[in-house]
């Protein structure tokens, strides 16, 4: 293969005097040669875990999860044909168990899928999700250092989360689920309206801060920890707020939408599971962010609760997990989950990144 004689940096721009024009993601734009390709960091995670029949039941195969045998040589269940055309790039992991949360609801997974705290009494244990911990060491050269994505947005509340994220005091980090709004936010144009209070917003955290540690001198011990507490989180914003100031004046990667259906929404899972893949795609291909986490559904009724219609069945997903004795139609539904998901990977392997893909230069789970 030959190499690139030389290279460009993302962040290049065509300028003049008053114009500054962002240039279309080019193959130029990769790691220089000879570099260290840039290593990414993906966790997905849809609702109410998957189908386990007996080892020795007749529809192993056919409607379980985890594949028969080990090693290389290992039968994949039917669920997972939509994947085995990258077979040699994945693995499957078995017999891992979180001891502490063995007897509580399977409506909590999402809490600690990420974290691996031990709430099940308290959620005041809760602590930073890796994705989060892996942004702190691999995100600080991108626009953003990590993506945190939902079908169901927002945070929802504990034990019902609807993100799979926390921050490092184990703080909820709300999930986007709009693809509009997610492509505006990491490719649109920033308006001026949003550089003003971009300021303005410096500003007023500054004031903040100078107040709020004068008051926690006078505090309490208990009071303080909490002052402490509210202090870390204003910091945060803080920190973000400079990051965002200090990328302000880079032109975003300049992608076309118009073969994205950036109008669908959890009505249409399919339409709608894709496009979100997508964005993921475009995201580590841009280098725009080399961390992010995707939670396909939410333990918690609403709109995402009813993905399995989108392949006729007439249950919830709730409902189907529900099942003890005929999993041919949970198995489908999950099948349709995996077929989502192999199309993003896939995606990730047609996109090249020096003598590899970018699959190969992605760690996901």
């Amino acid at each position: 293969m030959t190499g690139k004689s030389w290279h460009l940096s993302r962040r290049t721009a065509l300028r003049s005097a008053s114009v500054c024009m962002a240039l279309p993601w080019l193959e130029c734009m990769s790691a220089e040669e000879g570099a260290a390709p840039r290593q990414r960091f993906f966790a997905g995670y849809f609702a109410y875990g998957v189908p386990m029949p007996a080892d020795d039941a007749a529809d192993r195969l056919t409607n379980g999860w985890f594949p028969v045998g080990e090693g290389q040589d290992y039968v994949a269940p039917e669920m997972h044909q939509h994947v085995m055309p990258l077979r040699d790039k994945i693995t499957f992991l078995s017999g891992l168990s979180h001891p502490a949360m063995r007897s509580t609801s399977a409506h909590k997974g999402a809490d600690y899928f990420l974290t691996g705290a031990n709430i099940l009494k308290t959620y005041d244990k809760q602590s930073i999700s890796i994705d989060q911990h892996v942004a702190q060491a691999i995100g600080q050269d991108t626009r953003f250092p990590s993506l945190v994505l939902s079908s169901f947005g927002g945070v929802n509340r504990p034990y019902r989360s609807s993100t799979l994220s926390f921050d490092r005091s184990g703080r909820p980090i709300p999930a986007q689920n709009k693809p509009s709004e997610i492509f505006r936010r990491m490719f649109g144009t920033t308006t001026e309206s949003e550089r003003n209070a971009l300021q303005s917003r410096g500003s007023i955290l500054d004031e903040i801060l100078g107040e709020a540690e004068d008051l926690n001198r006078r505090l309490g011990v208990e009071d303080r920890r909490k002052m402490d507490e509210y202090l870390t989180s204003v910091r945060e914003v803080e920190q973000m707020t400079e990051r965002q100031k200090a990328w302000q004046n880079t032109p975003k990667p300049d992608v076309d939408a118009r073969e994205l259906e950036l109008d669908a929404d959890i009505g249409s899972a399919r339409e709608y599971l894709t496009v979100m893949y997508e964005l993921l795609a475009l995201a580590f291909q841009t280098d725009s962010t080399r961390v992010a986490t995707f939670q396909t559904a939410c333990e918690e009724a609403g709109g995402t609760d009813r993905f399995p219609s989108a392949i006729g069945l007439a249950a919830s997903s709730h409902k189907l997990s529900h099942e003890k004795k005929n999993y041919a139609d949970v198995a489908r539904y999950i099948t349709f989950l995996n077929e989502m998901h192999a199309g993003f990977l896939k995606r990730l392997d047609t996109i090249q990144e020096g003598e590899g893909t970018l699959l190969d230069n992605t760690f996901g789970f």
